[in-house]
């Protein structure tokens, strides 16, 4: 069984969800494994920086990074989503710590708002063409390069993309220079790509972590 076909209580079983999380099954197959946000604490946290995190979705990734900065930011343009990541940084004691505004990452106004250190950004879309079979997953995401140059601009140099593991290196390094591109295997699984810019590069080009939930 894929996790495409799983069930919302398969999925928050093998990922190690809180039971109580919020999130209809969408939003939880989208979301981050706890055991990479823990992971995620331990490289990038600092408790005296401020992380931002753009597509913040319902909250996992802010809830576990919660106890490693003094402040955080979740940026979303779903207000339901919004809504439910509220909740959910309520029910994990996240909250007081988190400022949560609602609106398209790509609005600069938006960015503008946003005083961070470091900046994760969630690339979109992942769920909806793996369960569909809508075709190439990058060339219907919006433009990568554009908003990376608007953050770096407007925020921070020190940003995390969270990418689907079909992307591959080539195309992230030719847009956006030295990168160190971490292929994060979960379960022995290539779940996702982590790419670190900025002062968040370890090694420059191709790194590997295997983490198991």
């Amino acid at each position: 069984m894929t996790n495409i076909e799983a069930s919302r209580e398969d999925i928050i079983q093998s990922r190690g969800y809180r039971q109580n999380i919020v999130g209809d099954k969408f939003a939880l197959y989208i979301s981050n494994y706890p055991v990479n946000a823990q992971y995620l604490l331990s490289r990038i946290g600092h408790p005296e920086y401020v992380l931002a995190e753009l597509c913040c979705s319902i909250g996992v990734t802010l809830e576990y990074l919660s106890p490693g900065f003094k402040q955080l930011i979740g940026v979303d343009i779903d207000k339901d989503i919004l809504k439910a990541c509220e909740e959910n940084l309520h029910n994990s004691g996240a909250l007081p710590n988190t400022h949560l505004i609602q609106g398209d990452v790509f609005d600069d106004a938006v960015l503008t708002k946003i005083d961070a250190d470091i900046v994760i950004y969630d690339i979109p879309f992942w769920y909806e063409h793996k369960q569909q079979n809508r075709g190439n997953l990058i060339d219907k995401n919006p433009p990568l390069r554009p908003l990376i140059q608007k953050i770096e601009a407007y925020i921070t140099k020190d940003i995390v993309i969270f990418s689907p593991p079909e992307w591959e290196y080539d195309r992230f390094a030719q847009d956006l220079g030295e990168i160190e591109f971490e292929h994060v295997y979960i379960n022995g699984t290539h779940n996702r790509n982590q790419i670190y810019l900025g002062n968040l590069v370890r090694k420059n080009g191709i790194s590997q972590i295997e983490l198991f939930s």
